[in-house]
């Protein structure tokens, strides 16, 4: 009687389909694997982020660099909390002085009154090309024009602005603090809400001067609250340092 298992001379069809299913078995693990791994890596974002990393809009080495310097400046505030629990009239004045300079520098979550201006490019093709796009020194005139009316905190489409903030036009796309920031363009602000509100407003401003293109680009409402976050990028100085302290004469 013939064996159904025994496999017959090296020209049969058995041994090249059972490599072929090894190697197709341990393909599929591999992959498997790498799904999992990217998985686990992206599993602490939420998934805007988790989204944004994978369209390749965000570095992932750049993301991971913030995120150590977040956690670096969380271990500080935790040191800092530990002072203030022992009691110590000085340690709280300190921490008070830390927060309000964290406050103003734009390190801290912040929520307040304010506006919104939303800009949008045109959909009028009877304009000029030049004058249908939302370009960066639009985003930086009601910048500037906001902070000099008293704004307390602004952010443009969710990322907080910081002294040292830059608003450029790069190629054919708007980049805030190196982000690529697309139409239409949120540009909140924190502070007296009608001061904010009638310094956009004023004749010949910025306001008048979009509506008399396209009522549709420049959009302002006046908000009771605002929730931001605070400042996501770097800190580090690489140059600048603190003076050293002059020598006591005797």
């Amino acid at each position: 009687m013939t064996n159904p298992f025994h496999l017959k001379g090296s020209n049969s069809w058995e041994w090249p389909v059972a490599s072929l299913c090894l190697v197709l078995g341990v393909m599929v693990s591999l992959a498997w694997i790498g799904k999992a791994n990217r998985e686990s890596r992206f599993s602490t974002l939420d998934a805007d982020m988790t989204g944004r990393i994978t369209r390749g809009e965000i570095d992932e080495r750049e993301l991971k660099r913030l995120s150590s310097e977040v956690a670096k400046l969380r271990d500080e505030n935790t040191k800092l909390q530990n002072a203030v629990v022992g009691n110590s009239q000085q340690a709280k004045v300190l921490n008070e002085a830390l927060q309000s300079v964290k406050t103003w520098a734009g390190l801290t979550a912040i929520e307040g009154p304010g506006i919104t201006v939303t800009m949008s490019d045109s959909q009028n093709l009877d304009l000029l090309e030049n004058d249908r796009i939302i370009h960066d020194n639009d985003l930086m005139r009601i910048v500037n024009e906001l902070w000099a009316a008293g704004a307390e905190a602004i952010e443009i489409n969710g990322h907080r602005l910081v002294a040292r903030s830059t608003i450029r036009c790069v190629g054919p796309v708007i980049q805030v603090d190196s982000r690529v920031v697309s139409t239409p363009v949120h540009i909140r602000a924190i502070g007296n809400t009608d001061d904010l509100y009638n310094s956009l407003n004023l004749p010949g401003g910025v306001a008048e001067e979009f509506r008399s293109l396209d009522a549709a680009m420049f959009k302002m409402d006046q908000v009771k609250l605002h929730h931001f976050k605070a400042f996501a990028g770097s800190t580090d100085l690489r140059t600048a340092k603190l003076p050293a302290e002059p020598k006591k004469t005797p």
